[in-house]
């Protein structure tokens, strides 16, 4: 399938394609340049004609979270007939690629921990704005790519994110059957059992991680089958 941008493709006049960066079942990542402020941004694109369309629910969530520490920066977004994108601060490796870098596939436990900790705030502010990420793995997290922000992680992607709370901040009643939502290797079992997911579930996606950046690997990582 061909790609949705090309490098040198200027989106709204403004944010300059330099090249693809990532790309998941949803949409494509780029790296771009803004041309305005000249700083380095990244474009997030989602076909318009795909049938889930998810850039929707992630430009809701980045914009509510705006000011939290944590969070990349919102930097603009729209659509055209063709695609959706929604332009955000760009940064560095994430955790997941960070971890198979280290010489035993691993980090020290300190480095688990201060991870940890600031993966912790990052949920505790999604939670705290009425959302659940539902999507906790070390590929959602990176860190800043500036010397002023590399020991800082991010938190990436709420395209999954859904809100638990009703207009009055009362958690809201939860669905006879939710269907699976995130990924396979750290979901929790209430998602396993395709049950409605709160905000433990988020927090157990984080223990099955922190287990993972300190040995190396998950028990159940070879098994694809979600039955299993």
């Amino acid at each position: 399938m061909e790609d949705l941008l090309q490098g040198g493709h200027v989106v709204k006049e403004r944010w300059k394609v330099l090249k693809k960066i990532g790309g998941g079942g949803f949409g494509e990542i780029y790296e771009g340049q803004d041309l305005i402020t000249r700083e380095q941004v990244a474009l997030k694109v989602e076909s318009a004609r795909q049938p889930k369309q998810v850039l929707k629910m992630e430009v809701a969530v980045l914009k509510k979270l705006q000011g939290k520490e944590h969070i990349c920066r919102f930097i603009g977004c729209g659509r055209n007939d063709r695609f959706n994108y929604v332009v955000m601060q760009l940064q560095g490796k994430n955790l997941a690629e960070l971890r198979r870098s280290q010489a035993r596939g691993a980090f020290s436990l300190s480095t688990t921990l201060r991870i940890g900790l600031q993966i912790l705030r990052s949920i505790e502010s999604i939670h705290s704005v009425g959302f659940l990420h539902r999507d906790i793995k070390p590929s959602n997290f990176a860190i800043g790519r500036l010397p002023c922000n590399n020991r800082k992680i991010y938190m990436l992607d709420f395209g999954l994110a859904r809100q638990y709370t009703t207009g009055t901040g009362e958690v809201r009643c939860p669905r006879a059957a939710a269907g699976f939502r995130g990924t396979v290797r750290y979901a929790s079992l209430n998602a396993h059992k395709n049950r409605e997911m709160g905000r433990q579930d988020d927090l157990w996606s984080l223990f099955y991680m922190l287990v993972e950046f300190v040995t190396g690997q998950l028990p159940w990582r070879k098994i694809k089958d979600k039955e299993q």
